[in-house]
């Protein structure tokens, strides 16, 4: 590591403290420009600003649980050692280890992992240490918003290798809400549905009403077009903008590192908009059932709150399908 890279894990150091010279907002963007500028081939650097955050005692800060993203796997099997040592002795280093566990799992023992409470959502599966594999939906331009945080506009998840044809997300639907009457929000149209799943359809539209809060089910004809069935609304509702962003997509298989996706410690910064997989919960399991039946639907998609979509105050919506009954639930969860 050269002279000026120590120098500047000194700066960004001290700049975390409660220094007195600027305020706390100048600081972090002080700090962000200079991690900005090591994390596309930084890992010795972040690795090195991350343990001297711990060992000053100012590792508490979103930019350096951020960096743990940009490590290469040598550098993260490292952080994964040093933080194990660190709780040992008693530092709080919970958030950071949250991360690396989420990130590899591996490196840690199941009495560590039954610990970890952005763990705990996925230690019922049959092999919490074997998620399935999913996709993850890839913007053409990379991530949509909020261009000012560097650790998001190249959080790796946004960047993912992608393949196939494009997929066209957001826009008006084709069908309007019973209960409010407008017009459905288009999500996304699987056109080789059949290809990806057991199911017999061609397609697969899905559409919502961006207006309601509520557990909501659509019904599916043999082309895969949805209707809406009620109830649809509460008075626990809002009347949102209304959500026209489309916008063009790819899908990208996501790698071992990203099959699980913690919608706290993601912290608006990394790519949730996932096909299949695990959802990442705003609030815990909410698996729905198909109505009428004791038969839990199956995990289809979930999207989060950006690229001008709003689920309640920033939250995510999860879709699931059931084959047998063509039927997709809308769960909306925020906070």
């Amino acid at each position: 590591m050269t002279d000026l890279e120590k120098l500047e894990i000194e700066t960004v150091v001290r700049l975390l403290s409660k220094s007195p010279r600027s305020t706390k907002a100048a600081r972090y963007e002080d700090c962000s420009a200079i991690v900005a500028r090591h994390l596309e081939d930084g890992s010795e650097f972040l690795f090195a600003l991350i343990k001297a955050a711990v060992d000053d005692g100012v590792h508490q800060a979103v930019l350096i649980e951020d960096a743990v993203s940009f490590l290469d796997d040598t550098h993260l099997n490292r952080l994964a050692f040093f933080l194990q040592g660190e709780a040992k002795r008693g530092v709080d280093v919970e958030d950071l280890l949250s991360h690396v566990m989420l990130q590899a799992p591996e490196l840690f023992p199941d009495s560590a992992l039954a610990t970890s409470h952005d763990f705990a959502d996925w230690q019922t599966d049959a092999d919490p240490r074997s998620p399935p594999a999913c996709h993850h939906l890839v913007f053409e331009g990379g991530a949509p918003d909020s261009p000012s945080f560097p650790t998001r506009v190249n959080h790796p998840t946004w960047h993912l290798p992608a393949e196939g044809p494009p997929f066209t997300v957001g826009g008006e639907g084709t069908r309007q809400c019973p209960i409010c009457g407008a017009r459905l929000v288009h999500l996304i149209t699987l056109d080789d549905f059949s290809v990806r799943t057991t199911s017999s359809l061609p397609m697969l539209c899905i559409e919502t009403c961006h207006g309601s809060l509520e557990t909501t089910y659509y019904a599916h004809d043999a082309e895969g077009r949805p209707t809406p069935i009620a109830p649809f609304h509460s008075d626990n509702d809002f009347v949102p903008e209304p959500m026209t962003t489309r916008n063009s997509v790819r899908l990208a298989a996501t790698p071992r590192r990203w099959l699980r996706q913690s919608w706290m410690m993601s912290n608006s910064r990394q790519n949730l908009f996932r096909l299949g997989g695990l959802p990442s919960w705003v609030q815990g399991p909410q698996v729905p059932l198909v109505p009428g039946t004791d038969r839990k639907m199956k995990f289809l998609l979930q999207f989060d709150s950006v690229a001008g979509f709003f689920w309640g105050s920033g939250g995510m919506l999860y879709v699931f399908w059931d084959e047998e009954s063509r039927i997709t639930c809308h769960v909306p969860q925020y906070t």
